[in-house]
């Protein structure tokens, strides 16, 4: 299916409710819509479309317009960019689809999106604390070059409801080793094309997805006119989440999109994560490498029999939540190289029981807190039967 703008809808054959949503893509938001349903271990974290897909039994990843299980899936029409909201709006108010009402409860007399809101010019600015959460955004897909043109962010903030047909721009903070001061970059933005109420381990919060633009290459802010006030002032040291910016005159860098382009334009995103790198100063904090003008990635950290030395040590565990096929065809390789690695410490993520199940000679150590969420217990009965995993509790 070719790229498409504009309005599609989504029909539950068997009791008739619909959804009727906008996309720059709308291939691509199908693939995000169903995008891993088979896999789905606490429903209560979905939005009520993708509740309705699972319990109607629909599981594959859809594309392309036709009828799927109990589902069919159609383009409404064609559009520009900058009329997808209000010819959304018209098609909302024209069928009432009842997957929009349930998206934001408790307002059920409400359709959502907020038609009256649509219109207010903002600049909204989502922080991503590199030092708190040790991972740059999508650095897992990167690394993997295989980057979704989608992306979804949650917040609390009952302000986003107005995001609909919005963008949200993205500042990535980094501190580096010898720098006195953190470094602030202008990462990506997201055209915000459906808002639902979902329940997280951490409160019920607001889940925002869209098309993602990646900045060709990221921006460095700190020598940009009006930043320093922008970063205290405006944003207050970006300690309170997403702000609206519109107002500040240092929102021109912002909201400049030629710095933008779609992530699926970008050829190779493992050389443009590479490229960024390739411009920061601590080198410990890079997860790709350039050897003889071949990038490759950084590892993880395995240690020997004794616990007394690390063959690899990385800030990198982001990946194992992914690709587990990736992880072992690559550990494969290093153990060649280095037979004395004789155990892998591990977050409690998905992937150990494949990585365990590959190599039964390796001891896969879990690091866990106390209190681990229901809905990982009969994983965990699974690891228990294992006999190379191990579970080591966090002080």
């Amino acid at each position: 299916m070719k790229s498409i703008c504009g309005i599609y809808k989504i029909t539950n054959l068997v009791n008739g409710k619909s959804y009727i949503g906008q996309s720059i893509n709308i291939s691509n938001r199908w693939k995000q819509h169903t995008q891993s349903l088979d896999k789905i271990k606490n429903i209560n974290e979905e939005n009520p479309l993708r509740r309705a897909f699972c319990k109607y039994g629909l599981t594959q990843q859809v594309s392309q317009p036709g009828t799927y299980g109990n589902f069919k899936f159609e383009v409404l029409l064609e559009c520009d960019r900058d009329s997808l909201t209000e010819n959304e709006y018209a098609k909302i108010e024209e069928l009432q689809p009842e997957y929009n009402r349930m998206m934001c409860p408790p307002s059920p007399d409400r359709m959502w999106p907020r038609k009256e809101d649509s219109s207010e010019k903002c600049c909204y600015v989502q922080y991503h604390n590199f030092d708190v959460l040790n991972y740059l955004p999508h650095e897992s897909s990167l690394l993997l070059n295989e980057l979704e043109p989608s992306f979804s962010i949650n917040t609390k903030k009952r302000d986003c409801l107005k995001l609909k047909g919005h963008m949200i721009y993205l500042i990535v903070g980094i501190k580096q080793y010898g720098h006195k001061k953190k470094d602030y970059f202008l990462w990506e933005s997201i055209q915000i094309e459906e808002i639902s109420l979902v329940e997280l381990m951490n409160g019920i919060q607001y889940s925002l997805k869209g098309t993602c633009f990646f900045c060709k290459e990221p921006i460095y802010l700190n020598d940009l006119s009006g930043f320093e006030h922008f970063a205290k002032h405006t944003m207050g040291s970006f300690a309170y989440g997403m702000q609206n910016a519109i107002n500040d005159p240092f929102s021109k860098y912002i909201l400049n999109e030629s710095n933008f382009i779609q992530t699926n334009k970008i050829k190779n995103k493992l050389e443009w994560l590479a490229n960024f790198e390739n411009k920061l100063e601590d080198k410990y904090l890079c997860l790709t490498i350039d050897i003889n003008n071949k990038i490759e990635y950084d590892w993880f950290w395995f240690y020997n029999k004794e616990r007394t030395s690390i063959i690899f040590k990385s800030r990198y565990n982001e990946i194992l939540k992914w690709d587990s096929d990736f992880i072992i065809k690559q550990f494969q390789v290093l153990r060649k190289q280095f037979p004395s690695i004789q155990e892998i410490v591990l977050p409690l993520i998905e992937s150990v029981l494949d990585i365990a199940k590959a190599f039964p000679s390796i001891t896969c150590v879990i690091l866990h807190r106390k209190k681990i969420h229901e809905s990982w217990n009969d994983y965990i009965e699974e690891l228990k039967k294992q006999k190379n995993i191990e579970f080591e509790l966090l002080d």
